[in-house]
């Protein structure tokens, strides 16, 4: 059998080509199941118990007499006993440190500050400078395995010669911090 060129083998020829033309797009718009992959990922989340703050005891220098000399009156943070120097006695009062117990997640890391001592003032006026001090100072911590902690404060009052009598008060923040 011979062919011959002629117009309607060409048509013939045309059709085919266009049948597998439209096979091929066909195929390629399908979607290439043997080729795709699946990644797995992992969601996490650490949650932590909100961290709290009480004050337990407040720092209370206890009472004192002035005399004629300025002098002292120091709060141990960690034991709460009280020292007096130069012009100042020890004459009763319930001097103790303050005391704030601390809840938060065990192992947690936390920092610890305090702000200015304060300046104890009278009514009526009156003024007394002070310093303080955190037992284990101020800075980076661990919370135990029970996850409380107690921090102390302690401090020196520093009491001026002839300093007015009276009630003297003034405020400080003890503040922890997550890291």
């Amino acid at each position: 059998m011979a062919f011959t060129d002629t117009l309607a083998n060409k048509a013939i020829d045309w059709s085919g080509l266009a049948l597998r033309s439209a096979c091929l797009i066909a195929l390629i718009g399908l979607p290439g199941h043997g080729f795709a992959k699946t990644g797995n990922g992992d969601a996490v989340v650490i949650t932590v118990k909100p961290l709290s703050l009480l004050k337990t005891a407040d720092l209370d220098f206890g009472d004192v007499a002035v005399g004629g000399t300025p002098g002292t009156v120091t709060i141990n943070p960690t034991t709460g006993a009280r020292t007096t120097a130069g012009g100042v006695t020890a004459i009763g009062g319930t001097p103790n440190g303050a005391q704030f117990v601390g809840a938060a997640a065990i192992g947690i890391l936390v920092v610890v500050g305090i702000s200015a001592a304060p300046t104890l003032t009278r009514a009526g006026g009156g003024s007394m400078t002070s310093t303080l001090n955190v037992e284990g100072g101020t800075g980076i911590r661990l919370f135990p395995g029970t996850g409380l902690q107690t921090f102390r404060v302690g401090g020196t009052l520093n009491v001026g010669a002839n300093q007015l009598p009276g009630a003297y008060s003034g405020n400080f923040t003890l503040t922890v911090n997550y890291l």
